[in-house]
């Protein structure tokens, strides 16, 4: 689920507070399909967004029959009574299930909240360069990304390209990298350090002037991580590695009806310069000093 939920906290029986684990109880503003359980959940409230634990179901420990939708924030103790709050669901952690006693169901609890805790954590995700051996993982991720590219009608990466020449090109000149989270190779990025021939003429102007630039390309994240600010890590790890090496600024493109990747760009920071045409179409094209 790629979009944040909204609603107001209304008043519940207290139980979570009880367990020590005081959750927020939202009635969602319009209907919506989740399956019962506990997730991983990002929490917006009084713009901030916070990690959560999410709890969606009827509470059959304590033989309750209404559907609620109750919000732990983790690390924190807010009073959100009345508020107007968001939450967006990123991963199930368990099914919804009937425990045997309370003391269960809080042991299960901990267990959920120390879970979320790591899979909201971008620092939980180990980097490797990118070999031969990941390829095949490389391709699904990728292949993964056309697929949402074309439920989206982009028609960007819809002529094949990236394909496994493109990947072991990046392997062979270092420039591959892959991140995994919970032991899963969860997303891909080229960062690139070398001119990109593309950028040579662009229908705008830089900010900067013929001085060396990193760029991000083929970034993908795995169907089963979305959400989860991998891409926003992997361009942070860029950001990394190109003041390590001296290096002041970012360049990066993207297509114009990729929302989801522009507004990541207009988070970061980055300017809007121009357009570039790239090998299949126009590319809105963004830079940064580091």
């Amino acid at each position: 689920m790629n979009d944040y939920i909204t609603g107001t906290v209304i008043h519940g029986e207290g139980n979570g507070r009880k367990f020590g684990f005081p959750t927020a109880n939202v009635r969602p503003d319009t209907p919506v399909n989740i399956e019962k359980g506990a997730y991983a959940a990002w929490v917006k409230y009084d713009g901030k967004r916070h990690k959560g634990m999410l709890y969606v179901g009827t509470r059959p420990t304590l033989n309750l029959q209404e559907i609620t939708y109750e919000i732990h924030v983790i690390d924190a103790n807010p009073n959100l009574y009345g508020k107007r709050i968001a939450f967006k669901p990123v991963y199930k952690i368990a099914e919804e299930k009937k425990f045997r006693s309370k003391k269960e169901l809080i042991n299960a609890l901990f267990d959920y909240k120390e879970s979320a805790k790591v899979i909201l954590s971008p620092f939980y995700s180990h980097h490797f360069n990118a070999t031969r051996t990941h390829l095949d993982d490389i391709m699904t991720i990728i292949g993964q990304a056309k697929r949402r590219m074309k439920e989206q009608g982009l028609d960007q990466w819809q002529d094949g390209y990236p394909d496994e020449a493109a990947i072991l090109n990046d392997i062979k000149h270092k420039q591959g990298h892959v991140f995994r989270k919970r032991f899963v190779f969860a997303a891909y990025a080229a960062i690139v350090f070398d001119k990109d021939p593309y950028y040579e003429k662009i229908d705008g102007k830089w900010l900067s002037n013929g001085e060396p630039y990193v760029t991000v390309h083929r970034l993908a994240v795995h169907d089963d991580f979305l959400g989860l600010d991998l891409a926003r890590h992997a361009l942070k790890f860029a950001e990394r590695k190109a003041r390590a090496k001296g290096v002041k600024w970012f360049r990066i493109d993207t297509h114009h009806d990729n929302r989801a990747m522009r507004n990541l760009i207009r988070d970061f920071g980055f300017t809007l310069c121009g357009v570039v045409q790239v090998r299949d179409g126009m590319r809105m094209a963004y830079e940064k000093k580091l």
